[in-house]
């Protein structure tokens, strides 16, 4: 079991160092944590400052590191698409725990990595996708990345 609990953290090592770092936004909402990188695989399209594009039926593995300024036994994530009416992105595990350190400690730097399904029926188009983790008090760290969903044609824009 701990031979098999090893591979699956090499896998995720390699998955995060093969990772684009990707240019984000802040939100506008309070945040109490700083976010330090945001990492995308796969996103060549990092390298020309351009969203990253997602194809249909594929995964993309989102990471990111952060230091909260807030404690928490159990993390929370949530994903929307950012509009005028932010739309929760389905089938998004919230079980932020899974997928960070937890507890969570206030001033520690922590990383957090997902694989997203991008399910065939996400409309294709381009979009603001806004990420947070919070607490229990709905304390949150929170950032906005561009991303283009695109049948699984090709990668061009």
């Amino acid at each position: 079991m701990n031979q098999i609990f090893n591979i699956l953290l090499l896998i995720g090592v390699i998955t995060i160092a093969r990772a684009e770092v990707i240019s984000f936004e802040k939100c506008s909402e309070s945040v109490k944590c700083t976010v330090h990188e945001v990492r995308v695989h796969p996103c060549p399209e990092a390298a020309q400052n351009k969203p990253c594009v997602m194809l249909k039926g594929t995964n993309a593995t989102i990471a990111f590191d952060y230091t909260p300024e807030f404690d928490a036994q159990v993390a929370t994530a949530k994903a929307f698409w950012a509009s005028a009416v932010d739309l929760p992105f389905a089938g998004l595990d919230q079980e932020a725990c899974k997928y960070t350190s937890c507890p969570v400690a206030a001033g520690q730097r922590q990383s957090y990595s997902y694989d997203l399904p991008i399910m065939k029926s996400y409309p294709t188009r381009q979009y603001k996708v806004k990420w947070q983790l919070l607490n229990e008090a709905n304390e949150m760290c929170c950032f906005l990345i561009e991303m283009a969903i695109k049948a699984k044609k090709g990668r061009k824009n």
